[in-house]
Parts: C-alpha cells; sequence; structure tokens
C-alpha cells in the first residue's frame, strides 16, 4: 500500500487487519518491512501488525531534505495520524529502535515499546575517537580526493554503504539518545542478540538501568539481527512479552 506522508511517497503493509491491538513495526538502516513479513505473519493472530518503510529505504521515497532522527520520528507520527492509528505498540529494530525511543519518550501514542538491538546510546570507542581525530586533522592537508579515500578507509559499513543517505546517516548516528530513556514510562522491552558487535549487549544493560519500566531478554547465539539468525526463538520472546502484563 502507498499513501503520501509529509510530503513522501510512502510504503507500507498491515497483516492481520482488523484487530483492536495494532504493533508498528520499524526496521533498521538499509533495511526494510520485508524483513519482517515472517515475523508480522506470526503475531498477526493477535495484532493488527503494520509494517512501514522509513524514508529513503524499501519502497519509500527519500526525503527532499536531510532528515534527522527527531524528522523521521515525527514522520513516523505523522504516517500513524494518515492512517488514523491512535496508539500503538512500537517495534524498532536498529535504527528503528532510535525512533522509537523518540516516540516513546515524547508521545501518548506508544503502549508497549520494544527495542530489538536498538541504537541510540552513543559511546564512542577509543579506535573511533582515534579515527575521528586523525580526519579531522587530515581534512586541511589533503585534497578532495584524497578525503574521499580517506573517508572510505576509516568510516563504518554503513557510512561507506550510505550512498546518498550519508549526511542522514552522519545526522542520525550523531545523536545520542541517552536523556530521554528516563522519559519512558510505557512498558519497554529489550531484545537482544547475545553476540551484537554493533550495538554490543553492554549497552542494552545501560538502557535497561535508565528505563524504569523495561526488561531485558537475551536472544542467545543471536548477533544484530535476532529476528533473523534465530527466528523461532525470536517470534516465541516477542509474543511472550507483548502479550504479558
Amino acid at each position: 500500500m502507498q499513501i503520501i506522508v509529509d510530503g513522501v511517497l510512502t510504503h507500507y503493509e498491515i497483516v492481520g487487519g482488523g484487530k483492536k491491538d495494532k504493533l508498528l513495526i520499524l526496521h533498521g538502516w538499509q533495511r526494510s518491512l520485508k524483513e519482517w513479513l515472517p515475523v508480522s505473519a506470526y503475531m498477526s493472530d493477535s495484532y493488527e501488525v503494520i509494517l512501514l518503510d522509513l524514508p529513503g529505504f524499501g519502497q519509500t521515497s527519500k526525503p527532499d531534505s536531510d532528515y534527522s532522527i527527531y524528522d523521521y520520528a515525527n514522520f513516523v507520527k505523522d504516517f500513524l495520524g494518515k492512517i488514523s492509528c491512535k496508539k500503538v505498540s512500537l517495534l524498532g529494530h536498529s535504527f528503528g529502535g532510535r525512533v522509537g525511543i523518540i516516540l516513546g519518550a515524547n508521545t501518548s501514542l506508544i503502549d508497549k515499546l520494544v527495542l530489538v538491538d536498538a541504537a541510540g546510546i552513543e559511546k564512542r570507542s577509543a579506535l573511533a575517537k582515534i579515527k575521528i581525530f586523525c580526519f579531522k586533522v587530515l581534512k586541511h592537508l589533503l585534497p578532495s580526493q584524497a578525503l574521499i579515500i580517506l573517508r572510505n578507509l576509516l568510516g563504518s559499513r554503513d557510512y561507506k554503504s550510505a550512498g546518498t543517505l550519508r549526511n542522514i546517516f552522519i545526522k542520525v548516528i550523531n545523536e545520542d539518545l541517552s536523556y530521554l530513556l528516563s522519559k519512558i514510562h510505557n512498558s519497554t522491552y529489550l531484545i537482544w542478540g547475545e553476540n551484537d558487535e554493533e550495538v554490543p549487549i553492554s549497552k542494552a544493560k545501560r538502557m535497561k538501568k535508565m528505563i524504569p519500566n523495561s526488561r531485558l531478554r537475551i536472544v542467545w547465539k543471536a548477533g544484530h539481527s535476532p529476528h533473523i539468525e534465530k527466528q523461532a526463538e525470536f517470534k516465541e520472546i516477542l509474543i511472550d512479552t507483548l502479550l504479558s502484563r
């Protein structure tokens, strides 16, 4: 299905339509709603599941401006208004988790919040700080072509593959959302891959301490995408957490 939201041609799908309880799923960076279709089918007995391609991903158009993470959150809020949805539980994976944190802290739209290997707590490693320092020093000394090579050498995998979304990526990852965590008063469930190397489980434990009403469930032997790597285990954990009262 397609709809215009904030001037952006937006693609979304609904699985299990007509249920009273609704679950919105937000995918990660450089991903799309497609990878969540198996999970949504599993959840559709209990929820009307709304899957959304965020701007610039899947079949949703790229926004005209370089969105910040707050722009993405406003976009999701406006999308829910467009489809006349006043209350949802929200599942956000990785980048989608950043959006979930903002909406959970600032709106009354969210019922339960599920953060899956969610980004948002930024504490740069020593190696990351060295890379940033090197780039800041060398960018004044090197010609533009050499800077492109340097960015490709020092940049993360997501940075290198961001393409036309690179400016958005830079704005998004530089936002530390730690200050919002204590403002989330929804029932919040953190579901994390034991071996996540992109957003280590240490960050999940920090989030749990900072979000008042939160619980942490670990998907053993899974990495950053437990819904794909350990799908059966993930589904069981998700249905158990969302249906608990």
